[in-house]
């Protein structure tokens, strides 16, 4: 950052939101120039046409000072939020079932190549967990790349390789592993109850692996709203806990990337926290940037919580400039937009059909 923010500017560092619609409305427009965030997502409500998302991501940009994270849950299979505009990518199941990790990295290199045309430098994809139990009412069926840490290493490293080679940033979740999880956090708080042996030998193993990767290193992190009671025995939530966050993320498996929540107004978190209390957890607990999806007036509440918390002292400068570097050290990386071009959005939809007709024997 080549100028000093203000205490309110190094706050919407800290924010990644959502937006309510397809175009940069006055609500858009006026939630963009207070909050400065420092990324933004855009969901299947956000996308009508490959060159409205290409305006809009520009018009984004063109809002906030500071670049930003400008991302997309983009995985591909039952969570591929550019269906409307975009042929059905392959999801991690059928690559999976292929054993072809070539196929990941093609699907990586190809997503990335699609997003950087859209105007995204970010995608929130690799889910990292394993697949322990594929009828598990989770959220995770047919997103994961493997059962084995092997596996997932293999196939999922791949598809990573292939996003941060074509000027995407990847990010590994949802830590430490959901795998193991039977709730949906979309509606509830998910316990997970295996030991803490086990999550290291297991779960984290992908995390362990992609941290000390040196040609396409993991450099951020989404953080379950999931229980884990091996690793917080007061039933915190690993998105509102320092022993997950601080002591088990950074300081046991060395993380010096960005780590961010998942979505804070999940049912698990939601329906069961005061939406003040879970912004001050989150940051207390370690994490560098809040996910708020949906609400206006939750993101602008979280703002000036945020901003209240600093100058009442409960949550020190020293702090937000931790995060911030975490911050500023993600972005370094991240690669301008390529110019929108539908010629080649439409030789990237053959290859996609080429990948998926290669992936027929394999499909879901």
């Amino acid at each position: 950052m080549s100028q000093p923010l203000s205490l309110e500017q190094r706050i919407g560092q800290l924010l990644f939101i959502g937006l309510p619609g397809a175009s940069i409305d006055d609500t858009a427009r006026q939630l963009l120039e207070i909050v400065q965030p420092g990324g933004v997502i855009l969901f299947a409500r956000n996308i009508e046409s490959a060159t409205q998302v290409a305006q809009m991501n520009a018009e984004i940009r063109s809002l906030i000072k500071v670049p930003p994270f400008i991302s997309i849950d983009q995985e591909g299979g039952r969570v591929d939020r550019l269906r409307a505009i975009f042929p059905p990518m392959p999801s991690a199941q059928a690559i999976r079932a292929s054993g072809d990790a070539s196929l990941a990295g093609r699907h990586g290199e190809i997503t990335a190549e699609v997003l950087r045309l859209l105007g995204f430098n970010m995608n929130f994809a690799p889910v990292l967990d394993l697949a322990y139990d594929e009828a598990a009412v989770n959220a995770r069926d047919r997103r994961c790349f493997g059962s084995t840490p092997a596996e997932v290493i293999r196939i999922a490293g791949a598809y990573l390789e292939g996003l941060q080679n074509n000027g995407i940033i990847g990010c590994g979740k949802h830590f430490p592993g959901m795998g193991a999880a039977i709730a949906d956090p979309h509606k509830d708080l998910p316990v997970v109850t295996r030991s803490r042996e086990r999550l290291i030998r297991e779960d984290l193993l992908p995390y362990r692996d992609l941290f000390t990767r040196m040609s396409t290193r993991l450099h951020v992190v989404m953080v379950s709203h999931c229980v884990y009671t091996a690793l917080d025995r007061d039933g915190a939530p690993a998105s509102l806990s320092p022993n997950v966050v601080t002591r088990l993320l950074r300081e046991e498996l060395g993380f010096h990337g960005t780590a961010i929540t998942d979505d804070l107004e999940m049912g698990a978190i939601a329906t069961t926290h005061g939406f003040d209390q879970v912004i001050l957890k989150a940051v207390e607990a370690g994490e560098d940037m809040l996910l708020i999806c949906r609400r206006p007036e939750l993101i602008i509440a979280a703002f000036e919580t945020l901003v209240r918390a600093v100058r009442d002292g409960r949550i020190s400068h020293k702090r937000i400039e931790r995060s911030i570097d975490h911050i500023v050290d993600a972005k370094s990386i991240i690669s301008s937009p390529a110019p929108f071009n539908q010629s080649a959005l439409n030789r990237l939809a053959e290859r996609v059909a080429e990948i998926s007709y290669q992936l027929q024997p394999f499909a879901e």
